[in-house]
């Protein structure tokens, strides 16, 4: 198995250590994940910087606005040479279809974030939705069809039941975990597990980033057939 398949999710401030990780795995990676600690404390210059990693990068910004803002949004990011940026589906069908227009516009792929793999179904009760995870999930889905994003955020666990509905959706898979420790997550699949299951691609923070990136990423390539 090669290192196709892997984002990094650099869930760091520093541009230093980004830097330092990135030098540490580059070979052993297929991608680079920024997320919100790091977009929010770097300059475009900054992520600009990382292009020098030959890798797609994966500006994870999870945008939520009205129509008129996530449009603006995805234009403010043409200099930055990323490949992937991400959007909640909850901005509905109207919006996602503005916006990933303006995206193929710059190259930019769009990914539609369905429901967070930090949550159970208790959460979504707890905060008004009637429905469960998975039927949340292929609802979210049928909208990410109908504006034809490139792919989706999803748990590994919903993978198959998504490749039924959309088989033509990307689907990127945080949630990986190769132990007991589930950290903050709640629906996590090893990475042999979520690619059996169809998983496109697999984005791994903590377990590549906490200890020693380099022992911890060989260890998750030598479990993959």
């Amino acid at each position: 198995m090669t290192n196709k398949k892997i984002f990094v999710a650099c869930d760091v401030s520093s541009h230093k250590k980004i830097k330092k990780l990135l030098s540490l795995i580059q070979n052993d990676i297929f991608g680079i994940k920024i997320g919100l600690q790091y977009i929010t404390q770097r300059s475009p210059k900054e992520i600009l910087e990382l292009s020098k990693f030959n890798k797609p990068i994966f500006y994870d910004g999870k945008f939520f606005d009205i129509k008129n803002t996530l449009i603006e949004t995805i234009k403010s990011l043409k200099k930055l040479n990323i490949s992937y940026a991400t959007v909640h589906l909850l901005n509905g069908l109207d919006a996602l279809k503005a916006a990933n227009k303006e995206a193929k516009k710059i190259n930019i792929k769009l990914l539609g974030v369905s429901v967070l793999t930090s949550f159970a179904d208790e959460d979504l009760i707890s905060l008004g939705f009637k429905d469960k995870i998975n039927n949340q999930v292929l609802r979210l889905i049928k909208i990410a069809k109908k504006a034809n994003l490139h792919g989706v955020i999803c748990s590994p666990l919903e993978v198959k039941m998504i490749k039924k509905l959309a088989p033509k959706l990307k689907c990127f898979t945080p949630g990986i975990r190769q132990g007991s420790n589930k950290n903050d997550q709640k629906r996590t699949l090893t990475a042999q597990e979520a690619l059996d299951a169809g998983s496109d691609y697999l984005i791994i923070g903590r377990p590549i980033t906490k200890g020693d990136p380099k022992k911890n990423i060989q260890k998750i390539l030598s479990s993959l057939k």
